[in-house]
């Protein structure tokens, strides 16, 4: 048998060193972090709750709706019966973003929209009696003092 020459080792190892650096990298699994706790999750599922129970008590259901909902000859507007003063002043005071009537009109029928603004005003401003009549029937200052202590 016969030695390779060294040409010949050379082509080999630059093509090898070539197949290499043309070789695609793996991809990296993302690291997870853990998930919510049993506690965070009943926590947010019972503050959620109590929007769904307002939005009920307010429009007669919770959830997107097909149709616009009006409330007292068009005064309240959407699941959660909103001014749109109220919902103009409290959209400026959560973000700083300043809406026109049209816009407050149109994201207080949104339910998701509206529903984010009423948690807002419940749970970060302390402010349920936006709602007097509903608060009253559901009780929800003693829910907002059941799920603050949840908290801790």
């Amino acid at each position: 048998m016969t030695a390779p020459r060294p040409a010949t080792l050379l082509i080999l190892l630059i093509a090898a060193l070539g197949l290499a650096a043309c070789e695609k990298p793996k991809p990296q699994a993302a690291a997870v972090g853990p998930g919510p706790t049993p506690q965070e999750v009943e926590f947010n599922d019972r503050k959620e709750s109590l929007l769904q129970q307002l939005a009920t008590c307010e429009s007669g259901s919770w959830g997107p709706q097909p149709r616009p909902i009006y409330g007292s000859r068009g005064a309240y507007h959407g699941r959660f019966q909103f001014t749109l003063r109220t919902f103009m002043t409290y959209t400026r005071m959560r973000d700083g973003t300043v809406i026109t009537a049209k816009e407050a009109a149109e994201y207080a029928q949104d339910y998701y929209k509206a529903a984010n603004l009423a948690w807002y005003m419940i749970y970060d401003l302390n402010e349920p009696w936006h709602w007097p009549l509903c608060s009253r029937k559901l009780g929800i200052p003693a829910q907002l003092r059941a799920i603050r202590a949840m908290a801790g």
